[in-house]
């Protein structure tokens, strides 16, 4: 149901992440690794946004780019410019400036070029069931984190702006395949939306996503692995990221924060199943800064796709003052912008440092940080600090400043990469935002559930 194609680097959001990473796979089966591996009940840690079960959002990423026909990185006889012709012609993003991998050996570094996925790496992901062609994303952000073996397409009844009812044709957790990260659940299929702004009368785009019953209704996993029925929870959504977008960041209708929550910096759920985490894990705070200096965090999550520089590159472990801005208050009442990264700031005596990004890339050397650096492109997305408790506990907010002040916006993988195509609708930029943070620092709102098989 898509009028113009959507960018690549959301279908990341959906599976990209996963296929990309997974070059190799065997010949298609049912099920395919990728969903069997994505359905077992393995939960560590997972964060809980709220004290009571319910969707807290839903969201078009982006359409069009999981399953992209004539995008297959397993043919070798497929060049980058016929790769590049598939991917520009559903309208994804190509970046035509990457100089870190040679274009002859394209299919290796996909990520570097593209977040499309083609229908036969989503096959092989997924199985012979799942024959994706031009597919569209949207996102229902949980509280609690679903039971993986209970999660089907058949759970979800997606409405749209026109009263049209869709059942997707899967959902996943998509590239948040980390054992903490349980929450976020990714809805494909081909009649999700479109790409045409609100104001032409063909647009469509959801306007509520219900839960309902079929032969293994949804769970939802509570404090101490707890089961609840998550069958009648309603989400709903008025925006497009395809709309024609205002002046004012503020109302911008790209991915945003839908909570954050600051705790101690634990490796606890670091990880997921090996098949999906070669290459890109390990990436928490730990790993990327040392012990020493990882020790709390702001856990973001985010609403309508992962947060990238462009939608396809991913995001630097220094970029905090690029992005983000913490926020501090005083006894007094008065608040203290976290503005620099690597700065100890003194908050009534108290000290605070922004280490810097974490959850999105490997440790590497600074030299290796360009296009070929490859992002999990997931929905979560950790800023490192260090200092003492009572530090932590004044602060009290994220904000997403998005423009000014050498501020830049943020872009879900439909965004326009390095090298847009003109007459190409990308993706929104990401809104001005404040968000509250969650005090998790006694109480990290998390559970954990393993039922193996």
């Amino acid at each position: 149901m898509s009028a113009v194609r959507p960018p690549l680097r959301m279908a990341v959001v959906a599976i990209a992440a996963v296929s990309l990473a997974l070059p190799g796979l065997a010949a298609a089966q049912e099920p395919g690794p990728v969903n069997q591996a994505q359905h077992r009940d393995i939960l560590i840690a997972s964060d809980m946004w709220s004290r009571e079960p319910r969707i807290m959002g839903v969201a078009l990423n982006f359409t069009d780019i999981i399953g992209v026909p004539g995008l297959d990185i397993s043919d070798e006889n497929q060049t980058l410019d016929q790769a590049r012709a598939a991917v520009l012609g559903a309208g994804g993003a190509w970046n035509d400036d990457v100089t870190c991998n040679p274009p002859e050996d394209w299919s290796s570094k996909l990520s570097a070029y593209t977040t499309a996925v083609g229908t036969t790496q989503y096959v092989q992901s997924w199985g012979e069931a799942f024959n994706a062609v031009n597919w569209d994303v949207v996102q229902v952000q949980f509280s609690w984190p679903p039971r993986p073996s209970r999660m089907q397409g058949s759970d979800f009844e997606v409405t749209l702006n026109d009263g049209t009812k869709v059942t997707p044709d899967n959902a996943t957790v998509g590239p948040n395949f980390e054992y903490n990260e349980g929450t976020t659940v990714v809805l494909n299929g081909p009649a999700l939306g479109n790409r045409l702004p609100k104001g032409d009368p063909g647009v469509r785009y959801p306007v509520s996503v219900k839960v309902v019953s079929d032969s293994t209704p949804l769970q939802l996993v509570g404090p101490k692995g707890r089961l609840v029925s998550a069958v009648g929870l309603t989400g709903t959504n008025d925006r497009t990221p395809y709309d024609d977008q205002p002046a004012d960041p503020a109302k911008w209708t790209g991915p945003r924060m839908i909570a954050a929550k600051i705790t101690r910096m634990s490796t606890d759920g670091e990880g997921g199943p090996a098949l999906l985490a070669s290459g890109l894990l390990p990436n928490d705070g730990v790993a990327i800064f040392g012990k020493a200096n990882a020790k709390y965090r702001v856990r973001i999550a985010t609403l309508g796709g992962a947060f990238s520089p462009n939608g396809s590159r991913a995001m630097y472990p220094d970029e905090y003052r690029s992005f983000f801005q913490l926020v501090a208050r005083t006894k007094s009442g008065r608040t203290v912008p976290i503005v620099r990264s690597n700065h100890r700031y003194l908050v009534d005596g108290e000290p605070i440092t922004v280490v810097g990004i974490a959850d999105r890339t490997l440790k590497a050397p600074r030299d290796q940080w360009n296009q070929c650096l490859q992002d999990d492109s997931e929905n979560q997305i950790d800023i490192v600090l260090k200092g003492s408790r009572a530090g932590m506990r004044k602060l009290v907010a994220v904000r997403v400043p998005a423009q000014g002040n050498g501020y830049k916006p943020l872009y879900n993988d439909g965004g326009p990469g390095s090298t847009p195509a003109p007459g190409t609708r990308y993706t929104a930029p990401s809104p001005r935002q404040t968000m509250r943070l969650i005090d998790g620092l006694d109480n990290p709102l998390q559970t954990t559930f393993v039922r193996r098989k």
